[in-house]
């Protein structure tokens, strides 16, 4: 089941980052139900696609993501996240050839942690949590530097792909969804709804569709800033925040490096990036991109939108 509305939504207006799972329904005719998200520009959940199988095959998983491929069509950059389930590693490629996969990293400490009989409060966790989310191959080689000091574990995450990861490796943008929590959540939210016949179930996921929705087309048109308020307004104040303590030394009329006494960045206008890759991978201003919109004394929020690669608009289109 997918609906028709929140396909054209994610279409037009999401970052193309979807996370999968899956999660056995509690009546007693069993079964899984297999979910499809992903993160409007609030950071809401936005659901895509739902599908009841039997089982967690291969088999199963191909007709979902099938069917997956039929609602959304071939999609521009996709990444899609998930667990390290076997079978979706089989099936994937198949029927997105051109997208990147990538493994929630929460999942890949748990495994890791069990796999090379880590204790709970050992530091490679920390140094592996810093590696994954790092947006640089300088601050990731950093951090997995001390992670070699252990080489078994070492070995366990190369073996994984580091470009499933780690943000810094994947050749395409995950943002900053780096874990499957989307979908979790929604299987969450279904606990309940999960022990009622398929019919009946069906009808639930209907109704909290609606809810949703409704509630956050009438926060868009409410909404009063310039960027959506919970994720990318509260983002841009703290590194506007961030931005007046740092200095900008002008190195010709596209380039400006930034002095920020932590992780200097050099920004250039004509590529639209940053050195901190920030900018590049999430799509919205770094501090250092805002500095520099300080310097040439212009507004962060029209110049952010004149150079930014992404999707700067409004929070109303970003609702669905």
């Amino acid at each position: 089941m997918a609906v028709g509305a929140c396909i054209r939504g994610f279409r037009s207006s999401m970052r193309p980052v979807i996370a999968v799972d899956a999660t056995h329904l509690k009546s007693k005719y069993k079964g899984v139900v297999f979910v499809a998200n992903a993160f409007d520009g609030n950071r809401n959940i936005y659901p895509l696609a739902f599908g009841i199988g039997d089982l967690e095959t291969d088999a199963s998983w191909h007709w979902f993501f099938t069917k997956l491929h039929e609602a959304i069509g071939e999609c521009p950059n996709l990444v899609i996240i998930s667990d390290r389930n076997v079978s979706i590693e089989n099936v994937w490629n198949k029927i997105f050839p051109t997208a990147q996969h990538g493994i929630c990293f929460y999942h890949m400490k748990g495994n890791m942690k069990r796999t090379c009989k880590l204790k709970k409060r050992d530091h490679i966790l920390m140094h592996f949590e810093k590696a994954a989310k790092s947006y640089s191959i300088a601050e990731f080689d950093c951090h997995f530097r001390k992670i070699k000091r252990k080489e078994h574990v070492a070995q366990y995450l190369e073996e994984a792909g580091l470009h499933k990861w780690s943000r810094a490796h994947m050749d395409g943008r995950r943002y900053n969804v780096m874990t499957t929590n989307i979908a979790e959540s929604i299987n969450s939210v279904l606990r309940f709804a999960r022990m009622l016949p398929v019919v009946h179930l069906l009808g639930e996921i209907v109704n909290l569709l609606v809810k949703w929705f409704t509630e956050r087309r009438e926060l868009a048109l409410n909404c009063t800033t310039t960027l959506c308020p919970n994720f990318g307004e509260k983002k841009l104040r703290n590194r506007l925040e961030d931005a007046a303590r740092m200095n900008v030394v002008k190195v010709n009329n596209a380039q400006y490096n930034v002095l920020d006494g932590d992780m200097d960045g050099l920004v250039d206008l004509t590529n639209n990036s940053c050195s901190c890759r920030k900018f590049q991978l999430e799509q919205l201003p770094c501090k250092h991109v805002v500095a520099v919109c300080r310097f040439l004394k212009v507004s962060i929020y029209t110049k952010a939108s004149s150079i930014t690669l992404g999707n700067l608009d409004g929070c109303g289109c970003l609702f669905g």
